[in-house]
């Protein structure tokens, strides 16, 4: 498969054997969990009727609240006592990645390898059809929703994922081949989101989850705050805590501001991919953001309009969004000191991530929209990237004559209707 050829590359480049003694070092962890239900009958016999597979499908199958402890407890059960059953394997695999993300996906899948590696197509249900259903449920939409509320890619975890994919579609090549599943869904899942993440020698990910999505009393990856850092996602939820500290001390704001700047900014080294239309595979803003911006900014709410830019800076990939930058140089210059001297700052960043990124303020999101709208690209040019004109640092809200002022008031019914519409 092409696309996972091009998964094994981007994260094995150089050191393709990794990637299999990867896979050999995941299965030995599941020795427990491979062992034959009986010497006679290795695999055990079809729980279709077996109570506890049933309240684990009952869990599965909620629209929402699964107890995915539960179903991972039911699975350890029934997987070394009952059957080898590939259902009762992808409900645990689909439970663990819920509930823990990637970590939880990759230590799942490496259960499957042991069992596919141990069992072949003997695994349970005994009909081929039916196995291949329940392999290729792991393709479809519920695990790659879950996988969703996972976006901040771990470089080490998610090679661990490609790597026992891979073994496991090399499994299906000695099957025959109508009976052979179809991942091909979640591979496409995983390669976009690994280009959303910037790559797999990124930094730290590009995507982050929003503010509602973070625990303030402990970070996704559930380290401590003096553990030592081992991936980029670490570094982030290390550097939300620290920059939530210092946003509440006295004067902190621009201190914190600036750690998830320097985090989310510095790291960088290139522009997102992009076509040639100059539209990269990054998802746009969510549209109540945008309305809740230009709100805020008519209604002359400076600052929590620096407090809403601040925190959607942090989210997702919204430090591709200029207009973000924009809307927080505005809130602080009319802010009272020491906030209005803020501004300046914030511009001089922006100079020089635009600097190090020539072109990125001409790029667009995934459906076209740019990265920068009208008056943000206009206020880049006339201000940000000329050295010979004067910041906006004094620019009054209302009365001006600029093209920028003119521009977005031009937009207030717009935002108006918009933001009322969303209940906003």
């Amino acid at each position: 498969m092409p696309l996972l050829t091009a998964l094994r590359t981007a994260c094995f480049t150089g050191n393709p054997l990794a990637a299999n003694q990867l896979v050999e070092q995941q299965v030995v962890l599941w020795e427990r969990w491979l062992l034959p239900i009986t010497a006679e009958n290795p695999v055990g016999d079809d729980p279709g009727y077996d109570d506890d597979f049933e309240r684990m499908k009952e869990e599965v199958n909620k629209l929402s609240g699964s107890d995915t402890e539960l179903i991972c407890a039911l699975a350890e059960n029934l997987l070394t006592n009952v059957c080898k059953d590939v259902r009762v394997i992808t409900y645990y695999i689909w439970a663990r990645l819920h509930r823990e993300g990637e970590t939880g996906l990759a230590d799942g899948l490496g259960l499957l390898v042991g069992l596919l590696h141990r069992y072949h197509d003997e695994l349970l249900p005994n009909r081929p059809n039916s196995r291949k259903s329940a392999i290729e449920w792991l393709a479809g939409q519920r695990v790659i929703d879950s996988l969703s509320l996972y976006p901040e890619v771990d470089s080490n975890e998610f090679a661990r994922i490609v790597a026992l994919l891979s073994a496991i579609v090399d499994e299906f090549s000695a099957w025959d081949e109508p009976n052979r599943p179809n991942l091909a869904p979640l591979l496409r899942a995983l390669e976009n989101r690994l280009a959303q993440s910037g790559g797999a020698d990124s930094v730290v990910p590009q995507n982050i989850k929003s503010a509602e999505h973070t625990s303030t009393k402990q970070t996704s990856s559930g380290i401590s705050p003096i553990a030592p850092i081992q991936s980029g996602r670490e570094l982030l939820d290390q550097a939300k805590v620290l920059a939530n500290y210092l946003r509440n001390q006295p004067n902190g704001w621009l201190s914190g501001h600036r750690l998830m700047t320097s985090v989310r900014w510095d790291t960088l080294h290139q522009s997102p991919p992009q076509n040639q239309h100059g539209c990269t595979r990054l998802a746009p803003p969510r549209s109540d953001a945008k309305a809740q911006l230009k709100r805020l900014y008519l209604q002359q709410n400076w600052l929590e309009l620096t407090e809403q830019a601040d925190r959607l800076f942090a989210e997702g990939v919204n430090h591709f969004w200029l207009d973000v930058q924009w809307y927080l140089h505005q809130a602080l210059s009319k802010s009272p000191a020491p906030w209005d001297g803020w501004a300046d700052v914030i511009a001089s960043d922006l100079k020089q991530f635009l600097l190090r990124l020539p072109g990125l303020e001409h790029l667009a999101w995934e459906d076209g929209t740019p990265f920068a709208d009208e008056v943000t690209l206009a206020w880049i040019k006339q201000h940000i990237l000329e050295d010979n004109i004067q910041s906006l640092h004094h620019m009054p809200v209302q009365g001006a004559d600029d093209d920028d002022n003119s521009s977005i008031f031009a937009l207030e019914q717009e935002a108006l209707t918009q933001a009322d519409t969303e209940g906003v």
